[in-house]
């Protein structure tokens, strides 16, 4: 038994619980429609009429929490929400915030 303890402690150890890191996040998922910078200035973005980010007050002003639940909501996210974990998620939301609080 404490072997079998041992090894599970040894593999747990080696997994990253790191959190995801927020501009990655952003970049890999979100920036082909919101652009890098948060101003929706992609040819995906324009296409789809998507919001600018940056400098959004409404969004800069929402808690991490209510973005990502925003994000959920949100019908255009759909096949991106498939493809990403909890820890991206929030990761994404944190970098938005950021984007907002910019012009």
């Amino acid at each position: 038994k404490s072997l079998v303890l041992g090894a599970v402690l040894v593999l747990i150890g080696g997994v990253s619980m790191t959190p995801a890191n927020a501009a990655d996040v952003f970049k890999e998922k979100c920036a082909s429609c919101h652009g890098e910078t948060g101003h929706a200035d992609t040819t995906l973005g324009k296409a789809m009429k998507v919001p600018a980010l940056a400098g959004d007050a409404k969004v800069a002003g929402m808690s991490e929490a209510d973005l990502v639940a925003a994000i959920k909501a949100n019908p255009k996210h759909a096949a991106m929400l498939k493809k990403v974990n909890d820890d991206e998620l929030n990761a994404a939301a944190a970098r938005v915030k950021e984007l907002a609080a910019t012009k």
